[in-house]
């Protein structure tokens, strides 16, 4: 068999919409179960989240001092080694200290949930007028996930370290939910 014929590209129109359901059904039911997780223990997931932003502020820190090192006369040479070292500072401090971390997180998680929020029901507006397009899911999707987002910025400090790993668990299983409606949604373009 050649490398071709698992292209989803070099798949017939059929095979590639049944391809595409798929794909995405099997996404979404990842989503999902993962929300049950993250549900099921918001601690941990809360904990997991503050290590991982860590991490990749700590990652990016280290990243850009060594870009900084291969190239010393680049532009804004100042601006990115301050950068560098606060991110490696900051990444350092979370890693070792998730937990008041957590609060840090906690900011950025609503932000971001605002943000993905109002992307979603932007994107789901733009498409209300096409055929078979589950705009309703998506942005009811979206809504649910600027509002987590928003309450999760209005709730600190008190939020807790329960919340974001809540909050995480509902934003997921709803993302999931909406990517299966997408992948039903297919199916009927499909038929």
């Amino acid at each position: 068999m050649t490398e071709a014929t698992f292209s989803p590209t070099a798949l017939s129109a059929p095979r590639r919409a049944l391809w595409c359901r798929t794909t995405l059904t099997i996404y979404g039911l990842v989503m999902i179960v993962f929300g049950v997780v993250a549900l099921l223990a918001p601690l941990l997931a809360t904990y997991a989240a503050s290590v991982t932003f860590g991490a990749v502020l700590l990652a990016s820190g280290l990243l850009g001092a060594a870009m900084l090192i291969l190239d010393w006369r680049t532009e804004a040479f100042v601006w990115r080694a301050v950068w560098s070292v606060i991110a490696i500072i900051g990444g350092l401090c979370i890693v070792i200290h998730p937990w008041p971390g957590a609060l840090a997180l906690t900011l950025v998680l609503g932000a971001s949930l605002i943000a993905q929020g109002l992307v979603a029901v932007t994107h789901a507006f733009a498409h209300r007028g096409h055929k078979n397009c589950p705009w309703g899911q998506m942005a009811f999707a979206g809504v649910v996930s600027a509002l987590l987002g928003a309450l999760l910025i209005w709730a600190l400090p008190h939020a807790g370290i329960v919340v974001p790993g809540v909050f995480l668990a509902l934003n997921l299983v709803t993302f999931g939910l909406s990517l299966i409606a997408l992948a039903f949604a297919k199916r009927g373009v499909a038929s």
